[in-house]
C-alpha cells in the first residue's frame, strides 16, 4: 500500500496542475474574446447606431484610421463628421472631405488640414463657396492655378486677389485687355510691363480713364499718333498731341 501511495499523489498533483493550466487558458481566451466583442461593439456603434451620441462616444474610443475615415466621409451628422475629420490623419480622406462634403465648414476644415497642392487647386477652381475658393487661392503656390482664377473666377474679388498674386505677364495682359471689370483691367494695366499690352489698352479699351492711363505708359510714338488722330475722347486726343509735340 505504501508503495502505491506515492504514485497516486504525484498523479493527483499533475492532474491538478493540468486543470489549473486549462482554467488559465479558458480565462485568457475569454478575456481575448471579451476584448473582441467590445471592439465589435464599438464598430457597430460607429457604423450603424441611430443615436448620434452613441456614434460620437464610439468615435472617441477608436483610434482605427479606417473607422475614423468612414465616419468622416459618411456620418449623417456634420458635428460627428467634423470630430472624425479632426482625428483623421489620412490625406486621401481629407481630400475627399475637402472636395465633396456638403457642409462648407467641413470643406474649409479639410482644406486647412490638407498638405496636397492638387487638392488645393481642385478646391480653388471648383468649390461653390467663394470664401473657400479664396482660402484655397491664399494657400496655393501653383502659378497655373492662380492664373486660372485671375482669368476665370466668377467673383471679381477672387480675380483681383489672384491678379495681385500672379507674376505671369501673359495672365496680366489677358486681364488688362479682357476682364469685364474696369477696376481689374486698371490693376492689370498698372502691373503690366508689356508694351504691346499697353498699346492694345490705349487704342481699344472702352473706358476712357484706362485709355488715358495706357497713353501715359506707352513709349510707342506710332500708338500716340493714332490716339491723337482717332480717339473718340477729345481730352485724350489733346494729351496725345501734347506728347507728339
Amino acid at each position: 500500500m505504501k508503495k502505491l501511495f506515492f504514485p497516486i499523489i504525484v498523479t493527483t498533483i499533475f492532474i491538478a496542475i493540468g486543470l489549473t493550466s486549462c482554467a488559465l487558458e479558458v480565462r485568457t481566451s475569454q478575456t481575448s474574446y471579451d476584448d473582441y466583442l467590445e471592439q465589435c461593439c464599438v464598430i457597430d456603434s460607429i457604423f450603424y447606431d441611430a443615436d448620434p451620441q452613441v456614434r460620437k462616444a464610439a468615435l472617441n474610443q477608436t483610434s482605427n484610421q479606417d473607422e475614423i475615415s468612414f465616419i468622416a466621409l459618411n456620418d449623417r451628422d456634420p458635428v460627428i463628421r467634423r470630430l472624425a475629420l479632426e482625428k483623421c490623419n489620412n490625406q486621401n480622406t481629407v481630400t475627399l472631405v475637402a472636395l465633396n462634403d456638403r457642409d462648407p465648414l467641413l470643406r474649409k476644415l479639410a482644406l486647412d488640414k490638407s498638405n496636397n497642392q492638387n487638392t488645393v487647386t481642385l478646391v480653388a477652381l471648383n468649390d461653390r463657396d467663394p470664401l473657400i475658393r479664396k482660402l484655397a487661392l491664399e494657400k496655393s503656390n501653383n502659378q497655373h492655378t492662380i492664373a486660372q482664377l485671375a482669368l476665370n473666377d466668377r467673383d471679381p474679388l477672387l480675380r483681383r486677389l489672384a491678379l495681385e498674386k500672379t507674376n505671369n505677364q501673359n495672365t496680366i495682359a489677358q486681364v488688362a485687355m479682357n476682364d469685364r471689370d474696369p477696376v481689374l483691367r486698371k490693376l492689370a494695366l498698372e502691373k503690366s510691363n508689356n508694351q504691346n499690352t499697353i498699346a492694345q489698352v490705349a487704342l481699344n479699351d472702352r473706358d476712357p480713364a484706362l485709355r488715358k492711363l495706357a497713353l501715359k505708359k506707352t513709349n510707342n510714338p506710332e500708338v500716340v499718333k493714332r490716339i491723337a488722330l482717332y480717339d473718340k475722347d477729345p481730352e485724350i486726343r489733346r494729351l496725345a498731341l501734347k506728347r507728339l509735340n
